[in-house]
C-alpha cells in the first residue's frame, strides 16, 4: 500500500477517465526506462549514420581514384646521354617520373632531377667522344645496375620511352642495348629518336644513320612499340634568330610539350569533343613504327575555310621532322585547343571542315581520333596539335644524312691518307722513318693506350638512395 506521505502522480487519458496512480519512485523508473530507450535509439541512429557516412565516404573515395589521374598513360621516362637526359629533365619538369644515365659526370650535374634519379656510369675518361661502340660497351658493362635503377623508380609507370640524341656516342651507343634491357620490365616501350643539326659534323650523321637503322629494325619486330622521330634541323628551323642557351630550351619544350597535350587532354572533360585515354594509347603505343606529331598555331579561323587551309599549307610545317609521307599514317590525332571566347566565337563548320581535311591528308582507312578542349589564357589563338603514327622512315632525311656523312667522310678519310706521307721525315736515299708506322707497331705490340684508358675505370656511381 502506497505511503501517505509520498506523492502521487494521476495519469489520465484524453477523454478525462483516470487510469491508475503513479508514485514518484514509479516515475523516476519509467523516466528512466524511458531514457535508456531513447540513448538506445540514438546510439543506434548514431551507428546508422555512421554507416552511411562510411559508404559515401567509399563512395567518394572510389570517384577520386577514378578521376585522380592527370593523364592518360603513366609514362616514365629515360635519358640517355647530354641530349636524352636534358628531354628526361624536360619531362621531369611536367610531372613525369624520369631518369638519366650518362657516361659524363659534368653533363649529370646540369641536368635538373633528384640525384637519387641519376645514373654514372663511370667508364674510360668520361663521355663517349661519338664512339657508338664506347657508347654500347658502357650500358653493357653496368646493365645489372641500369636494370636495376629501372626496376627500382618505374615499377607503377605503364609506358616506358627512351630518349636519345642521334649524333652523339652514349646516347646513341647505347640505344639499341637499352632497349633490350628496358624490354625486361615487360612494358609497351616508346623510344624517342633526336636528329642531328645540319650543322653538325659528319661523325654526329654517320652516328645518327647507323643507330636509326637498328631501331627501325626494332621497330618493325614490334619490340620498340612507337619510334619517335624528330629532327633538331627542322626544330631550329621553326626558331631561327635564338641564342645557343634559348635554342636548347625551345627545342625541349617544342619536343616534349604536343606529347605532354596529348596525354594530358585526353583525361579532361569537354564540352566540345573528346578524346579519350584509348584513343590517345592506340595513336601513341597501339599502332607501331614510326611516329610524328607537331604544333601550329592560328590566328585567322573565322573564314570557312581558314583551318582547313591551314591544314595543307601549316601542318607539316609545325611537325617536328620532315619528309615523312603522311598517306601512310594509320592512326592519327588531332586536337584542337583555344580560350573560352575563341571556341565560342569559331563556326563548328570551319573546325569541321579542318578535321575533314586531315582525314583526306591522311588518306582513306586511317583512325583518325580528334578532340576540342578549352584552355585558359588571354589571347584568342587556336591551337592545332597533331599525331601521326604507322608512318614509314623519312626516306629524303635519311637519304640528305647519308649523302652529307659519306662525302665528309670521305673527306675525313683522305685526310687520315694524308698523314702518312705528311708526318714522313726523309733520312736519305735508304732509310726513311715514318711517325704512322712507328705508332702503328706500337699498337700492334702493346695495345693502345686508349684502349687501357677504356678499361681501368669501370666502377659505376650510383646516386640512389640505399
Amino acid at each position: 500500500m502506497p505511503n501517505a506521505n509520498e506523492n502521487r502522480v494521476v495519469v489520465i487519458e484524453t477523454d478525462g477517465t483516470p487510469v491508475r496512480v503513479r508514485s514518484d519512485a514509479e516515475i523516476v523508473r519509467e523516466n528512466e526506462e524511458l531514457e535508456k530507450v531513447l540513448k538506445e535509439r540514438k546510439l543506434k541512429l548514431k551507428k546508422m549514420e555512421e554507416a552511411q557516412n562510411q559508404s559515401k565516404t567509399e563512395e567518394d573515395m572510389t570517384v577520386m581514384l577514378v578521376e585522380q589521374p592527370d593523364r592518360s598513360v603513366n609514362l616514365g621516362v629515360i635519358g640517355v646521354g647530354q641530349c636524352g637526359s636534358k628531354i628526361a629533365e624536360e619531362f621531369y619538369n611536367k610531372g613525369y617520373n624520369a631518369v638519366a644515365i650518362n657516361t659524363a659526370m659534368q653533363d649529370l650535374t646540369l641536368v635538373n632531377i633528384p640525384e637519387r634519379q641519376k645514373l654514372f656510369l663511370d667508364y674510360a675518361l668520361g663521355g663517349a667522344a661519338k664512339d657508338l661502340d664506347t657508347g654500347r660497351e658502357a650500358v653493357e658493362e653496368y646493365a645489372d645496375a641500369v636494370l636495376g635503377m629501372l626496376k627500382d623508380n618505374f615499377e607503377d609507370n605503364s609506358v616506358l620511352l627512351l630518349a636519345v640524341a642521334g649524333g652523339g656516342g652514349t646516347g646513341s651507343g647505347s640505344a639499341e642495348t637499352m632497349v633490350k634491357i628496358m624490354q625486361q620490365l615487360g612494358k609497351p616501350l616508346a623510344v624517342l629518336y633526336v636528329l642531328p643539326l645540319a650543322s653538325e659534323d659528319a661523325l654526329s650523321k654517320h652516328n645518327a644513320i647507323q643507330t636509326l637503322a637498328k631501331l627501325a629494325i626494332m621497330a618493325k619486330e614490334d619490340v620498340i612499340n612507337s619510334l619517335i622521330v624528330v629532327d633538331n634541323a627542322k626544330i631550329e628551323a621553326l626558331s631561327p634568330g635564338l641564342s645557343m642557351a634559348e635554342f636548347w630550351k625551345f627545342a625541349n619544350s617544342a619536343i616534349v610539350e604536343p606529347l605532354h597535350i596529348f596525354n594530358k587532354l585526353s583525361v579532361s572533360p569537354s564540352e566540345y569533343t573528346s578524346l579519350d585515354p584509348m584513343d590517345f594509347s592506340r595513336i601513341f603505343i597501339g599502332t607501331g613504327d614510326c611516329t610524328l606529331y607537331g604544333k601550329i598555331e592560328l590566328k585567322d579561323y573565322m573564314e570557312d575555310s581558314a583551318i582547313a587551309e591551314a591544314m595543307i599549307t601549316n601542318l607539316k610545317s609545325g611537325l617536328l621532322s620532315d619528309n615523312f609521307d603522311l598517306s601512310q599514317t594509320r592512326s592519327a590525332g588531332i586536337i584542337i585547343t583555344g580560350t573560352k571566347e575563341a571556341l565560342q566565337k569559331v563556326p563548328a563548320a570551319n573546325i569541321e571542315f579542318g578535321f575533314a581535311m586531315l582525314s583526306k591528308i591522311c588518306n582513306d582507312g586511317t583512325r583518325i581520333f580528334r578532340g576540342v578542349y578549352e584552355v585558359p589564357g588571354n589571347d584568342e589563338v587556336l591551337c592545332v596539335y597533331s599525331f601521326f603514327s604507322g608512318l614509314g622512315l623519312p626516306e629524303a632525311r635519311i637519304a640528305e644524312l647519308k649523302a652529307e656523312a659519306e662525302k665528309h667522310m670521305d673527306v675525313l678519310k683522305n685526310k687520315e691518307n694524308n698523314r702518312a706521307s705528311s708526318m714522313m721525315i726523309d733520312l736519305g736515299k735508304t732509310k726513311a722513318v715514318s711517325a704512322t708506322d712507328a705508332i702503328h707497331n706500337k699498337i700492334t705490340a702493346k695495345h693502345s693506350a686508349m684502349g687501357k684508358l677504356t678499361q681501368n675505370a669501370k666502377r659505376v656511381v650510383d646516386k640512389r638512395r640505399r
